[in-house]
C-alpha cells in the first residue's frame, strides 16, 4: 500500500518545478532537519527556525516515500522518536508528573520508525 503512496507521491512531485529537483536530495533534507531538531533540544534556534524545522522535516518524509528511501526513513524518524524520549524523560525529572504529547510523539514516530525497518528489511531480504 506504501508503495501506491510513493507512486503517487513521486508523479505529483515530478510534476512540480522546484520539487522534482529536490527529489534527489530527499535524504539529506530528512536527516539535516533530524540533526537540527535533535540539536534544538540542547540549543534553543529559535521558534521560528524550530517551526520551519517541523516544516521542512514533513516535507524531507514526503520525499523519502516519493523515492522509497526506507533507509533515510528509519533513521529521521528513529531520531524523531529520540527526541520525544528526552522530552518525556526531561518532563518526569522536572515535573514530576507525565507529558502526553511526548508519549504519544514517541509511539507514532517509533511505530512508523518499526514500520520503515520492516519495509527495509522486506525490501533487502535480511
Amino acid at each position: 500500500m506504501i508503495e501506491n503512496v510513493g507512486n503517487e507521491l513521486k508523479a505529483y512531485f515530478e510534476g512540480k518545478p522546484l520539487l522534482s529537483s529536490l527529489l534527489v536530495l530527499d535524504m539529506y533534507i530528512l536527516l539535516g532537519c533530524s540533526v537540527l531538531r535533535f540539536l534544538d533540544i540542547f540549543v534553543y534556534l529559535g521558534g521560528i527556525i524550530s517551526g520551519l524545522l517541523f516544516y521542512v522535516f514533513i516535507l524531507g518524509i514526503l520525499l523519502c516515500i516519493a523515492n522509497k528511501n526506507f533507509f533515510a526513513l528509519i533513521i529521521g524518524l528513529g531520531i524523531e522518536a529520540l527526541i520525544n524520549l528526552i522530552y518525556l524523560i526531561r518532563y518526569l525529572a522536572r515535573h514530576y508528573g507525565f507529558s502526553w504529547s511526548s508519549l504519544f510523539g514517541l509511539l507514532i514516530y517509533g511505530f512508523f520508525t518499526y514500520m520503515a525497518f520492516k519495509k527495509y528489511s522486506a525490501k533487502t531480504g535480511t
